[in-house]
């Protein structure tokens, strides 16, 4: 049985060889051998029930049901040309509906920001954005791009690496007050408010001047997978916790949360944007992230990735 995708292979042929008059010629041109091009025509005259011309290794005439048929590839030739065209300059501009899943703490800021500035510059494009602390399923769940906080060796996705967000660790004044740190072992004893998956049983601490690097092990009597959740327990005093500056800059400014080791900091997280791996990718998601890029740099403590798109 011929396919439709046979049917435009057996057409793309014969308008190869049509125009190079000549089978060598044309199977140099497609990329093939003479044999298959021969193949191909005759399997051409086989499914039209027709000879559409005499040929030999060095020429080829057209019978006149070859010259209809060229008549009418040629006007469909030129179709698809103009379409291709089309579909080209137009693939270039946002269009559709952008669907996107993030973390609630980033999506109630920097991830709806972008969303107005987003729409502002693109009013046709309709966005939805779901928010998630769980992993998510890109594929199976059909979104254009997962903002991911935390990285994956998932090789079967495309990952467009935005930056990193660098964290310190703050506890509320009264904890603060209550409980003295003076240096990266005082924290084996103290309890931790633990953010899923990213704070657990261990912290990464990293000097200010980035010269040392260590490893601390904690204690964590309450986890929890949201990150503003876990803000809300060190607001309450549950313990320690690790946060971003454009998260607790307000608080650090009204003396309602204080950094605990002001010459260490957490080591930095990644922040990536998710997709379906393939060639092609609709502009619409470049389009977002750029303006997210855009967002992301204006914050206290955010490093973007030197090559945004790898």
């Amino acid at each position: 049985m011929t396919t439709k995708l046979d049917r435009l292979q057996l057409i793309t042929t014969f308008l190869a060889v049509a125009e190079a008059g000549n089978l060598s010629l044309a199977a140099r041109v497609l990329g093939t051998t003479q044999p298959t091009v021969s193949r191909r025509l005759r399997d051409l005259e086989q499914l039209l029930g027709a000879r559409l011309a005499t040929r030999t290794t060095h020429r080829f005439y057209l019978t006149p049901e070859g010259d209809e048929l060229l008549r009418r590839a040629a006007s469909w030739a030129d179709v698809w040309n103009e379409w291709e065209q089309v579909l080209k300059t137009t693939s270039m501009l946002p269009k559709g509906k952008l669907t996107l899943i993030g973390p609630y703490g980033y999506g109630n800021a920097f991830l709806m920001d972008a969303v107005t500035i987003f729409r502002k510059t693109y009013p046709e494009v309709e966005v939805e954005l779901c928010l998630t602390d769980r992993h998510v399923d890109v594929i199976g769940q059909g979104v254009d791009c997962w903002i991911r906080v935390g990285g994956s060796p998932d090789q079967s996705l495309h990952v467009r690496r935005i930056g990193k967000m660098r964290r310190i660790l703050v506890a509320s004044k009264e904890f603060a007050a209550k409980h003295k740190v003076a240096g990266p072992n005082d924290l084996l004893a103290l309890p931790f408010v633990g953010l899923i998956p990213h704070i657990t049983d261990k912290l990464v601490l990293v000097s200010a001047k980035g010269r040392d690097r260590r490893e601390i092990a904690i204690k964590t009597p309450v986890s929890t997978d949201g990150l503003l959740a876990s803000y809300k327990a060190v607001l309450d005093g549950l313990g320690i916790g690790a946060s971003a500056r454009w998260l607790c800059e307000g608080d650090l400014e009204k003396g309602r949360v204080k950094r605990i080791l002001p010459g260490w900091e957490l080591e930095p997280i990644s922040i990536e944007a998710v997709t379906v791996a393939g060639r092609f990718r609709p502009a619409r998601i470049n389009a977002y992230l750029d303006i997210l890029c855009d967002v992301l740099g204006k914050l206290d403590g955010f490093e973007p990735h030197t090559t945004v798109r790898p």
